[in-house]
């Protein structure tokens, strides 16, 4: 089990080169494997795909997996039965002709005939299995130790950490082509300087800086391998969620960059775009449309995206349009909309410190649901200059049900308005597709935040009022 272990903690970093043989024929050979099928997949970004369901013909344990054409190099996997056992194997660039053996029911002696790479990398396995142990007990006995005997055991940890090092370092002199080579160099850390020379305070920021800017030096990010890996989902995940502010305006300019790195002619960079797309599309994490909106104008729009049909090109350019104008940082469209006795009213018109825009209808179970918090929330700060502006999203004759839900919705205390007609396209303006559907906006009519839940307001609003009070006080 080490043996996977340490394969699912490297990352995968391979070139791109000519294939020499148009076959592959990877024979199973297994000698204490008693049922009759073996599935063999492989990785594709955060996936892992079935590539095929091999059954044992004339001896019971051994299985073909053999074609007339290469199969794209990376890390696979085999699958074994009933108990699910899961172990993994490389595909070579260009040696795809091998045996993959084991005599033992745990797998724990699988190794390989006729494939360099996977023998290369086997016997670097094995040895970091001895030494494994070996620095386990060590951290037993340095437990509770202090002063010369911890330094002892320090020292003898030291030690084999520099055999590991100089054994990695044995393989990338000695087989420079490798697989494993590549696999070992992915693997590297990233050096980080300490910037002595800056004042302290300053430096953790710089390390920060350095390490993410660095992050990705050991992966050739433009080689479509790297997508048939464990690894390469992971390490994205981790620069976008972790090594970047979870804001849009940070998110975006992090996306760009990571795409540089991988050239819109790319395998990943075509995975990636649809990829965060469709995490951004889904996400419930308030003004994250941005990020849609920014990879629909920079790449989808610019023509980055051939493989789209016209179809779904226009749908997500369409979309795009319609989630624009109410951007978190955008300044709300004025719209007139009417009161029950016929008179206008607009953004414009009311005085405010602080907009709770509010679309709603008499028949959305959710806003029946949270319309008392609402209505708690609009007598509570109405003192500090907080106004609601609800607007019943039913029109023509359906218009009458928003008068009549009014006061049973106790919502009088707001500025209660309808569009019979529909004269101010507020549903278009504001991207209305579902009620309720809140925005906050201040002022100087800038929306502030959206999309948020009535249980919120109160929470919200308190974090917007002590921002500006400490923006104006600093």
């Amino acid at each position: 089990m080490f043996r996977n272990i340490f394969i699912a903690s490297i990352f995968l970093l391979l070139s791109n080169v000519g294939f020499t043989q148009d076959k592959h024929d990877i024979q199973f050979k297994f000698d204490n494997y008693q049922n009759d099928t073996l599935i063999v997949g492989y990785y594709f970004g955060e996936r892992q795909l079935v590539l095929d369901t091999l059954y044992s013909e004339n001896t019971v344990g051994h299985f073909s997996l053999k074609g007339d054409s290469l199969l794209h190099p990376g890390v696979y996997i085999f699958l074994t039965h009933p108990e699910n056992g899961f172990y993994q194997f490389l595909m070579p660039r260009d040696d795809q002709e091998f045996e993959v053996l084991s005599s033992k029911e745990d797998f724990s002696d699988l190794h390989y005939s006729g494939s360099a790479d996977n023998e290369l990398f086997s016997e670097y396995v094995d040895f970091l299995a001895v030494k494994r142990p070996i620095i386990e007990q060590i951290k037993t006995k340095m437990e509770g130790t202090e002063g010369a005997l911890k330094k002892t055991f320090e020292d003898k940890m030291k030690k084999i950490d520099a055999e590991v090092k100089a054994k990695q370092s044995a393989i990338i002199e000695q087989h420079p082509a490798s697989l494993t080579t590549m696999l070992l160099k992915a693997n590297q850390e990233i050096h980080v300087p300490e910037f002595l020379d800056i004042p302290e305070d300053e430096r953790k920021v710089k390390r920060y800086q350095h390490y993410k800017e660095h992050y990705f030096d050991h992966i050739d990010l433009t080689d479509s391998i790297t997508l048939y890996s464990p690894f390469i989902d992971e390490r994205v995940k981790y620069y976008l969620e972790k090594l970047t502010v979870q804001l849009p305006d940070s998110i975006n300019p992090t996306i760009d960059k990571l795409f540089s790195m991988m050239g819109t002619e790319s395998s990943l960079f075509k995975y990636y775009l649809g990829s965060l797309y469709n995490q951004y599309a889904k996400s419930k994490v308030v003004g994250m449309d941005a990020v849609i909106v920014h990879l629909v104008d920079n790449y989808y729009i610019k023509g980055l995206a051939p493989w789209m049909d016209a179809e779904n090109m226009a749908k997500i350019a369409d979309n795009a349009n319609k989630i624009r104008p109410t951007l978190m940082g955008n300044i709300a469209q004025d719209i007139t909309v009417y009161k029950e006795d016929g008179s206008p009213v607009s953004l414009d018109s009311i005085d405010y410190e602080y907009l709770v825009l509010l679309f709603w209808a008499p028949d959305c179970g959710h806003c029946k649901k949270v319309m008392p918090n609402i209505v708690e929330f609009g007598k509570e700060y109405k003192s500090k200059g907080v106004e609601v502006f609800a607007i019943c999203t039913k029109h023509m004759d359906k218009v009458s049900t928003c008068w009549e839900s009014i006061e049973e919705k106790e919502m009088l205390g707001f500025t209660n308005a309808a569009d019979q007609y529909h004269k101010s396209s507020f549903k278009t303006k504001y991207d209305i597709r579902t009620t309720p559907k809140i925005f906050i906006l201040d002022k100087d009519k800038k929306i502030l935040i959206k999309g948020i839940g009535g249980e919120q307001l109160p929470e919200v609003m308190d974090e917007i009022i002590k921002s500006e009070n400490a923006a104006n006080n600093g």
